[in-house]
């Protein structure tokens, strides 16, 4: 059976913070935990807190199975598969891309916010790496890709894969 995510679920998971917290950047300046598929089991105090878990307002779960952080461009995204009654759903796969971080250093092309320049030009720098990302999880047999997720640039480079 095909779970279905809805429209809430998807805005949460693609405008929430959950997305940008992959980025550890991001994760620190906001005091969020960093949302990685392989949490750590030995933090020090010292280390920012990490999670693979995420819960929507309606209190469905989420297994992050896969993240993907890409200082060179900006690109942030994640993977993450439903938790249906206690068992992660892997055949139903969302992959998640965030939209500009407009506080990131990464976001700053000289004088220039990245979204003017990428006005000038028909393609985002991000959307190679989005279409990795992608790639990599479609290609793992465990996993089958059903919703594809996004706004601002994340959008952009989601449409085009």
């Amino acid at each position: 059976m095909s779970y279905a995510y809805t429209d809430e679920q998807l805005n949460y998971l693609n405008r929430g913070e959950a997305v940008y917290s992959v980025n550890s950047e991001y994760a620190e300046r906001k005091n969020k935990p960093l949302v990685t598929s392989s949490p750590n089991p030995n933090l020090s105090s010292s280390d920012l807190e990490e999670t693979n878990t995420l819960t929507t307002p309606d209190g469905q779960r989420f297994r992050v199975i896969a993240t993907k952080s890409d200082p060179k461009t900006g690109f942030d995204g994640m993977a993450v598969a439903p938790i249906v009654n206690g068992r992660v759903d892997y055949k139903n796969v969302a992959v998640v891309a965030a939209g500009t971080d407009p506080n990131s250093k990464t976001n700053s092309v000289g004088p220039l916010s990245r979204d003017v320049v990428n006005a000038l030009y028909p393609l985002s720098p991000q959307y190679e790496v989005a279409d990795q990302f992608v790639k990599e999880i479609k290609d793992n047999p465990k996993y089958e890709v059903t919703q594809l997720t996004g706004y601002s640039q994340g959008s952009n480079s989601q449409m085009k894969i």
